[in-house]
C-alpha cells in the first residue's frame, strides 16, 4: 500500500510503493502511447506533477488516457517531464507486483528503487520531447462541455473500434465499470475517480446509408425463433 509521500529535495518527490501499485499508474494509461517512431511525441508518457497530484497521459491521437495520484498535502513541488513509453514498459516488466519500491520523481527524471527481494535500481532520464498536451487540462474541459454530435448519436447508436475500445481495461481496478458518455464526436471514458479519458467515435454515416441496421435484421429472426420454441413446448 502507498505509504506518505516525502519532498527530499527541492522539487524532488519521493513515493514508497508496491510493484502493483506503481503497474496500476503506468498501466493504465501505457496502451494509449503511440508506436510511431515518426512521430516521437506520442510515443511519451507525460508526468505532471501539479497541486500536490501526478498525472500521467498517454495519447496517440485516436485515444487518450489520464491517470492520477495523489501525493502529500504538504507537497508543492511543480513540474513536468516526458518519459519514453517503451522504457517504462520495459521497466515494469521486470519488477514483480509483490516488490517493495521507492520511486523518486523530479525535473531530471524518474528513479525507482527496488528495497525488497533483490535491490534493484532504474533509472530513466526525462526526455527532449516536450507534451503534446501542454495545456492538456484545458483542452480537456473544454471538450467536456462539448454537446454530443448527431454523428456520433444517431439512431443506430454509437461505433467505436473495437481495439481502441479495448485499451481501457487496463484502467480498471478491483472490477470498477468504465463509464462511457457522448462529448462532441468524441466519447469520455471513466474509471473511478483515477482515470480519464477520450476514444474517438467511428463516423459510419455513408456507411450505414449502405447498408440495413443489423438490429432490425436480429429483432425478426428472434421473434420467429421464439414462436416456433413456443410451438414446439
Amino acid at each position: 500500500m502507498t505509504t506518505p509521500n516525502a519532498t527530499t529535495r527541492r522539487r524532488e518527490i519521493t513515493l514508497n510503493m508496491t510493484g502493483r501499485e506503481l503497474r496500476e499508474i503506468f498501466g493504465a494509461v501505457l496502451p494509449h502511447a503511440g508506436t510511431d517512431d515518426t512521430l516521437p511525441p506520442i510515443t511519451m508518457l507525460t508526468l505532471d506533477v501539479t497541486g500536490g497530484m501526478l498525472h500521467v497521459l498517454a495519447t496517440d491521437r485516436y485515444t487518450l488516457g489520464i491517470v492520477r495520484h495523489p501525493l502529500t498535502e504538504g507537497c508543492a513541488s511543480n513540474f513536468t517531464l516526458t518519459l519514453p513509453a517503451r522504457a517504462v514498459q520495459a521497466v515494469l516488466r521486470q519488477i514483480k507486483t509483490r516488490a517493495s519500491l521507492t520511486v523518486t520523481l523530479s525535473p531530471r527524471g524518474l528513479t525507482i528503487d527496488q528495497t525488497s527481494d533483490l535491490k534493484l535500481s532504474y533509472r530513466l532520464p526525462a526526455g527532449d520531447e516536450r507534451p503534446l498536451l501542454p495545456d492538456w487540462r484545458t483542452w480537456m474541459a473544454q471538450r467536456a462541455r462539448l454537446a454530443p454530435d448527431p454523428v456520433v448519436t444517431s439512431p443506430r447508436g454509437v461505433a467505436l473500434n473495437p481495439t481502441y475500445l479495448a485499451r481501457f481495461r487496463a484502467a480498471t481496478r478491483n472490477g470498477s465499470p468504465l463509464e462511457i458518455r457522448p462529448a462532441g464526436k468524441t466519447m469520455l471514458v471513466t474509471c473511478g475517480t483515477h482515470f480519464l479519458g477520450l476514444i474517438s467515435a467511428m463516423d459510419l454515416t455513408k456507411a450505414h446509408a449502405a447498408s440495413p441496421d443489423p438490429l432490425t435484421t436480429w429483432l425478426p429472426t428472434l421473434a420467429a425463433d421464439a414462436a416456433a420454441l413456443g410451438r414446439i413446448a
